[in-house]
């Protein structure tokens, strides 16, 4: 099995097998290290391909490597008990470690099987990773489906090829899966109250991806939580608010407590607003120059240009104290765009006001914005009144 030079000169042979084994546990932590954070550019393509984003760390690779070392170093000394002439014991070594294994109680623990369905594990969910991202952005887009469902086909794939991963490594580990269901089944009422949240919160999140009440892109209002959902998770959901701060919320809150999603069943919203003037100005002219202020706004939606959806309003809402409290409002094509329009108006009104010599009061200026869950069919404005 090794050369005659090796046997005759046992001193050397072990200083150069150790220094092989080194130089290849050197080499492939560098590898890793390297790969983990994309130093080299065929790293990075190779990173994309496998569906890794961005400063984001392989976990797998810590596990391959250390399932490297330990098939690299039991070879290093087995070879080393033939360069000092222990055969019988190398032979030995060999047998308990690939043949018939470790005797645990009733069971023989054979470690180069686990080793074997280790790898074969890891080397599946890398693989499986990099189908699920083929999936996201090559595949189902073709399909032209809604991107929710698609991040729902593409979530459930993920869970349904661990579980094959994990099924495949346990047996080629030499697990039987029988055996495993018994004792899971008689653990499970133990997990059960002790992982009862955990539970929970996963089979709120496949309710989530199945029922999909909330989907990816939506914007909510959960609480006092408000922000746009950008991952439906296996135990939570995360929300970008508008200050990009991430609020990571539990499904099952998203299930059993009030949810308001306002683009569920489309993007529009409504923005409304108080204008209080001066009772010493003319009504009549207060109203032509708000209403002239509305119509010529290009981002909310006029009359007759979305079907059951009417155009903008302005009324009288209230007198008396030295003021006219008008309201003017409107739907609009996004409800994320429902701020910026409504400082538009402002600014339109500010002008349109200054050139009619139209006076403002001091009262408090109140902004209502609505989104989302809008009625199929709305009325039309009759007349001022909204």
């Amino acid at each position: 099995m090794l050369p005659t030079w090796a046997l005759a000169n046992p001193t050397t042979s072990t200083l150069v097998l150790i220094a092989f084994g080194v130089v290849c546990s050197l080499v492939v932590e560098f590898i890793t290290r390297t790969l983990d954070t994309g130093r080299y550019a065929w790293q990075r393509r190779l990173r994309r391909r496998i569906g890794v984003e961005e400063g984001k760390r392989i976990s797998e690779l810590k596990w391959l490597t250390l399932s490297y070392q330990f098939v690299l170093w039991p070879f290093i000394g087995f070879l080393l008990l033939h360069v000092w002439g222990q055969h019988d014991l190398g032979d030995r070594v060999s047998e308990v470690l690939t043949g018939q294994g470790v005797k645990i109680g009733k069971s023989h623990v054979v470690p180069s099987s686990l080793l074997l369905g280790l790898i074969w594990f890891f080397l599946l969910i890398t693989f499986t990773r990099y189908i699920k991202k083929k999936l996201e952005e090559d595949w189902l887009p073709l399909s032209h489906l809604d991107p929710g469902v698609r991040v729902s086909v593409a979530t459930l794939f993920g869970y349904i090829t661990f579980i094959i991963a994990a099924m495949v490594g346990l047996s080629v580990a030499g697990l039987d899966l029988s055996k495993l269901a018994i004792v899971a089944g008689a653990l499970s009422v133990g997990i059960g109250f002790g992982l009862q949240n955990v539970i929970n919160n996963f089979v709120s999140g496949l309710i989530l991806l199945f029922e999909r009440p909330v989907r990816v892109g939506d914007y909510v209002r959960v609480g006092a939580t408000e922000g746009f959902i950008r991952h439906i998770r296996i135990r939570a959901t995360e929300i970008e608010t508008w200050d990009k701060t991430m609020i990571i919320v539990p499904n099952s809150e998203l299930i059993s407590t009030r949810v308001e999603n306002l683009t569920y069943g489309n993007t529009y919203g409504r923005v409304v607003m108080a204008v209080p003037v001066s009772d010493d100005c003319r009504p009549d002219q207060v109203r032509t120059v708000l209403q002239a202020v509305v119509a010529a706004s290009p981002r909310l939606i006029q009359a007759g240009q979305i079907p059951g959806l009417g155009g903008p309003y302005v009324s009288l809402k209230d007198f008396g104290g030295g003021t006219l409290s008008f309201e003017i409002g409107g739907y609009v094509m996004n409800v994320n765009d429902r701020g910026g329009i409504a400082s538009e108006l402002r600014y339109a009104i500010l002008a349109a006001f200054a050139a009619e010599g139209i006076r403002l009061t001091s009262g408090k200026q109140q902004l209502e914005l609505l989104g989302g869950g809008l009625p199929k069919v709305l009325p039309e404005p009759a007349g001022d009144t909204p």
